[in-house]
Formats: structure tokens, C-alpha cells, sequence
């Protein structure tokens, strides 16, 4: 029996490979997802008697406009990154972004946030854009210390100064003292990097990094802080709306004191820490637990499971083998 050769082609190995990698991820993300929300549907339950007003539903669409402009800051902030060395569209990042987010789901501390975002590229390009995902989380998370510090601060001054507060301070003050050096000492560093056996391997997935002027690391920083300010505008409102009754000052410094542990602290799935962390801070002003729980869910849900459901639809245009080489 005679094979017809276009339709071999068509169904070639790497191509039957893609199909399914991309079936398999996509499962995979709705199995986590489905789970998730299964597992936390006390929240659903405390959350409805809240949707009952008009006003409700306006605050939800804010939020969730919220949501697109926060995604869009990072796509425009990778973009920026990217563009130095790649020929990309805004809103090929802009798709990078979702997917890195879906794929982040479901790998601890969004890990997966790397390989989601940089299989959008040009496969040549890939390895060495490495660096600009990682540049990019640097600078959300030198934000994140610098607030924290802050934070942490005012909580010292008008709570208690103790051990944990200290030495979380010192960690936060050590990793931005740390990225200063790498930083203006980049060259030398690359250069040595390529001396030492067990990582010269690697020293090609930073050396992009050699090109970024101070220009755009200072563009990266500023765009990290309006992101950051959006995650905070979010939260504040989430406790505002599900009833958390304490001054506002206290809210943001709240929130800045969740984002920072959240941050320092690895994860599975972003789950536990942020929420373990919401009910120690506002348990001291007698809080219900519930609404601070519903308000740090809700915040999670909108910024990471419906960017996620979008990116996992972003995914199916990915090209995980090159074409060039098939």
C-alpha cells in the first residue's frame, strides 16, 4: 500500500511532536486551574452574597481593565528589553507575556514565565534571551525590596523592631546592594564567567545584558514601579471592597508587607504564602480572616488565572521546533 508523501510531511515527527506538547501544556494548565478553583470554593461561596449591586460589577471591571494595563506595562517593558537584539512586534510580547504567565501556573516561584515568554521568539534567539526575562524580574523585584524596606521600617518604628524584621531588611538591602555590583561590574563578570569550566556553557544565555545601556535599565525600573503601583491600587481596592475597616495608610502598608514576603519566598502555584502572610499582618487589627482571604484570592485570580486561561490560548501559536531544521 502506497503512502501519499504530503501527507507524511504533514504529520512528520517534529510537527506531531509540537501538536502535542502544546495539547499536553494545555491539560496540564486546566487540570491546575480546575483544581485551584475547586479547592478554594468556600471562596466562591463567601464572594457571592458581594456580587449584588451594579456597583459591584464596576468594580470588577475596573479591576480587570487594571489587569490588561499591568500585563501591557510588562509587555512594553520586555519589549524594550527584547528589541535591542530581536526583531519583535509589541504585541508578539504583549503574547509572550500571557503565555509566560500561563506556564508560570504551574511551576514553582513562575519558573516557567521564562520558557513561556521565549518560545515566541525567533529560534535562533531563544538561549540568549534568557537575560531579558530574567533582567526583567530583577528589576520587579529590586521595586518590590525597595517598598518592602519601607514597609518594614514603619512596621519596626510603630509595632515592634524584632529579629525577623531585621534580618529581613538586611536580606532585602544585601540583594539590591548585590545588583548594583553585577550591574556596573557586568563586563568583567561576563568575561570571567567565560574562564570557569562549569558555567562558560551558559555565559552566552547573559551576554546580552553586555548591551543594555543605563538608559534602559533606569526605563525598566520606572516601568516596574508603575507595574508595581497597579498591583497595589488592585489590592487596596479588593480590601476596601470585601469590608477590611482599617485606616488606608495601614492597607498600603499592608499590601506592600504581602507583595515583599510573597516575593522573597518560593512558592508552588503562588498559593499560601501571600494568604498566610495577609492574615498574620491584619490579625493584629482584628480583622476577619475571610475577607482578607477573599480579597488576596480575589487579586489572585484576576491577575493570574484569567491572564493564564488567555495565555494558554496564546500557547497554540508558539513554534517549539524550527522550522528551518525540519
Amino acid at each position: 500500500m502506497q503512502v501519499n508523501e504530503p501527507f507524511v510531511k504533514k504529520v512528520s515527527t517534529p510537527k506531531f511532536f509540537s501538536i502535542l506538547l502544546k495539547v499536553g501544556i494545555f491539560i496540564l494548565s486546566i487540570a491546575v486551574i480546575f483544581y485551584i478553583l475547586w479547592d478554594k470554593k468556600e471562596w466562591m461561596l463567601f464572594i457571592e452574597p458581594y456580587f449584588n449591586s451594579i456597583d459591584t460589577y464596576c468594580v470588577l471591571g475596573f479591576l480587570l481593565f487594571l489587569m490588561v494595563l499591568n500585563i501591557s506595562v510588562e509587555a512594553l517593558k520586555w519589549f524594550l528589553l527584547v528589541k535591542e537584539n530581536t526583531d519583535i512586534t509589541f504585541f508578539q510580547s504583549l503574547k509572550a507575556v500571557f503565555s509566560g504567565t500561563a506556564a508560570g501556573l504551574i511551576t514553582p516561584h513562575g519558573v516557567g514565565d521564562y520558557v513561556g515568554r521565549i518560545l515566541f521568539l525567533n529560534p535562533e534567539k531563544r538561549v540568549e534571551n534568557i537575560s531579558s526575562v530574567l533582567f526583567s524580574r530583577i528589576a520587579q523585584l529590586c521595586i518590590t525590596c525597595i517598598t518592602g524596606i519601607a514597609a518594614l521600617m514603619y512596621i519596626g518604628l510603630y509595632f515592634e523592631f524584632n529579629k525577623w524584621i531585621a534580618l529581613s531588611m538586611i536580606l532585602a538591602l544585601t540583594f539590591l546592594l548585590l545588583v548594583s555590583i553585577v550591574w556596573f561590574k557586568r563586563t568583567l563578570l561576563l568575561d570571567g564567567m567565560k574562564k570557569v569550566p562549569l558555567i562558560k556553557n551558559i555565559e552566552n544565555w547573559f551576554e546580552y545584558i553586555r548591551s543594555y545601556s543605563n538608559q534602559l535599565f533606569m526605563k525598566t525600573l520606572f516601568l516596574s514601579g508603575l507595574r508595581y503601583g497597579i498591583f497595589l491600587s488592585q489590592f487596596v481596592i479588593l480590601l476596601i471592597f470585601f469590608d477590611v475597616e482599617v485606616p488606608l495608610h495601614i492597607l498600603i502598608i499592608g499590601a506592600i508587607f504581602i507583595f515583599f514576603v510573597k516575593s522573597i519566598i518560593p512558592t508552588f502555584l503562588d498559593l499560601g504564602v501571600r494568604e498566610l502572610a495577609a492574615v498574620f499582618f491584619f490579625a493584629t487589627y482584628h480583622v476577619q480572616e475571610q475577607n482578607v482571604l477573599a480579597a488576596s484570592l480575589s487579586l489572585w485570580i484576576i491577575n493570574i488565572i484569567i491572564p493564564s486561561c488567555i495565555g494558554l490560548i496564546m500557547m497554540f501559536q508558539i513554534e517549539y521546533i524550527n522550522k528551518n531544521k525540519c
